[in-house]
């Protein structure tokens, strides 16, 4: 164990057979920043088939966590629309609603944990073969993923717990004073409490996201090396808190830069989207169409391409974090133990 916390420094066994050899005089330099984007970028626009049929996975996997979110919402959101409706104010925030909308939350959280679990070291695998200038089929992306499901969703969840334990503890131990506080009866809560646990929430949760940045940027390396390397989810964080050594400045900066151009891209497509929404609302009304049915129908059209949308872009986007932390990876193999992949170039 480091003085971080975090594991030591492993000494990582062969590759595995299905990568070519690594050679002790590499074929290439180390890549600069720019280089590396340059080559995510290849690798997207040569492969983009396969990559985005493998990222359809946790994009799917996002959208049906929003469809439990909504469905365990939908009682209190009916509620709260009825008593609009009749000039009510109170409203239906019931224990039981907020039962089962934290029920649905950590099943959501639960369910996007095990698809992304599986479906990074497919998108991983994907990227390094053709990093090392291979082509893979999407059957054996997957292949390679579910042959190891069980260690695969081992490692999302150690790199899970790894990273929500601070926020964990500090929810546990405002839930529990919170909960001393009530159970004294009616009026049991001193008000000037949440004064003071607000602005040291806050705090803290700042401090978290701090925290969760550095972590998360010692563990990105975790699945490619698994894979390449056919390491145990122990070994793989230890293997990729050694690999991200004097590169997690680098990391952080591209990673940040893919966010930024993707999230610049669903700007412009949801300018585009609503644009048209607009459009075609304004013609049926020059047409004078009725809300019902054509208006019903064309809400259900704009929002299922919005969905598709949605789709695309998520899986654009994982597909490009899978080949920046592939192809990171080869890089800093070959910057830090001399060893490349023959072919990569």
């Amino acid at each position: 164990m480091s003085e971080s916390g975090l594991p030591g420094p492993f000494n990582p066994p062969a590759p595995l057979s299905a990568f070519a050899p690594p050679s002790v005089t590499p074929p290439r330099s180390p890549m600069t920043f720019g280089q590396i984007l340059d080559r995510v970028l290849q690798l997207m626009r040569a492969n983009w088939r396969l990559f985005m049929g493998i990222g359809l996975a946790p994009a799917a996997g996002i959208i049906a966590y929003f469809g439990i979110i909504f469905a365990a919402l939908w009682p209190v959101l009916k509620f709260v629309m009825r008593q609009q409706a009749t000039q009510h104010q109170t409203v239906g925030f019931s224990a039981m609603a907020m039962g089962k909308l934290g029920a649905a939350y950590i099943l959501g959280v639960a369910l996007m944990i095990v698809i992304y679990a599986l479906y990074e070291p497919a998108g991983v695998y994907a990227a390094l073969q053709a990093n090392a200038g291979k082509r893979v089929t999407l059957r054996a992306a997957w292949a390679v993923s579910w042959s190891r499901a069980g260690r695969y969703i081992w490692l999302a969840i150690l790199r899970a717990v790894i990273v929500m334990l601070p926020i964990l503890l500090f929810g546990a131990l405002i839930a529990g004073s919170l909960g001393l506080s009530m159970a004294r009866g009616p009026g049991g809560m001193d008000p000037s409490l949440m004064v003071l646990i607000f602005p040291l929430f806050m705090l803290l949760y700042l401090a978290w996201m701090v925290y969760t940045v550095l972590i998360m940027l010692r563990l990105v390396l975790a699945v490619p090396a698994s894979v390449a390397e056919d390491l145990s989810a122990w070994q793989s964080l230890r293997r990729s808190n050694q690999l991200t050594n004097g590169a997690k400045g680098r990391i952080f900066l591209m990673g940040l830069l893919i966010y930024a151009i993707a999230y610049a891209a669903f700007l412009v497509a949801e300018v585009v989207i609503f644009f048209l929404g607009a459009m075609a609302a304004l013609v049926a009304m020059l047409l004078h169409l009725a809300m019902a049915p054509w208006g019903y129908v064309g809400i259900g059209v704009g929002a299922t391409v919005f969905a598709c949308a949605y789709l695309v872009w998520i899986a654009a986007v994982a597909s490009a974090y899978c080949a920046l932390f592939a192809v990171v990876y080869q890089d800093q193999r070959l910057r830090l133990e001399g060893v490349a992949v023959a072919g990569a170039d």
